[in-house]
């Protein structure tokens, strides 16, 4: 299977992993090996203020919000734009960074737009690609916007519109179909 390293997982309606359940992941790594992925879509309501004595052992004072990133415990990690404190470019012009000194770096610069994500999903050797064949996951293009973009559950239906627009518009032989049906 082609790497979806770059792409957004939407959760499918039928998948009922309460972990995942209206889901927008963004997938930072896919191979033989196994896959990586972070929930776009659940905010903690927690902020960097909050957790950045125990992060960084210092007080850090930006109300910028954490979303929770997975069911997988691991380091904090950023989306942001600003290649020279990426760690790893996911899709051109997005970059993600777990480095801490980058981290505090881009903090300190309060970069935007960025968001900050805790732990992360993550997925052994085919077990992807088993949830796929099992329709629990619609693969979709990934827009560096909208991963950066603050979002909640409502990012799901977002998407998933959108993504029913686009899939409309290419079975009809449409270049564009309008935000608003109504214009039509």
């Amino acid at each position: 299977m082609k790497s979806l390293k770059g792409h957004f997982l939407v959760a499918s309606r039928s998948l009922a992993d309460p972990n995942f359940v209206r889901t927008v992941l963004l997938m930072i790594e896919h191979t033989d090996a196994g896959a990586a992925g972070i929930v776009l879509n659940r905010p903690t309501g927690a902020s960097l203020a909050e957790v950045s004595e125990e992060a960084f052992g210092r007080l850090v004072e930006w109300d910028k919000p954490i979303h929770l990133g997975g069911p997988v415990p691991g380091p904090l990690i950023a989306l942001h734009s600003l290649e020279g404190l990426g760690d790893q470019e996911v899709l051109d012009g997005l970059f993600s960074t777990v480095d801490p000194d980058k981290l505090q770096e881009l903090i300190r610069l309060r970069v935007e737009p960025s968001r900050f994500l805790a732990n992360y999903a993550g997925w052994g050797a085919g077990q992807l690609e088993m949830e796929l064949d099992q329709d629990s996951w619609i693969i979709s293009p990934a827009d560096p916007e909208v991963a950066l973009r603050g979002g909640d559950v409502s990012m799901w239906e977002e998407v998933l519109k959108h993504l029913s627009a686009s899939l409309l518009a290419d079975a009809l032989g449409l270049d564009q179909l309008p935000d608003d049906p109504s214009l039509n």
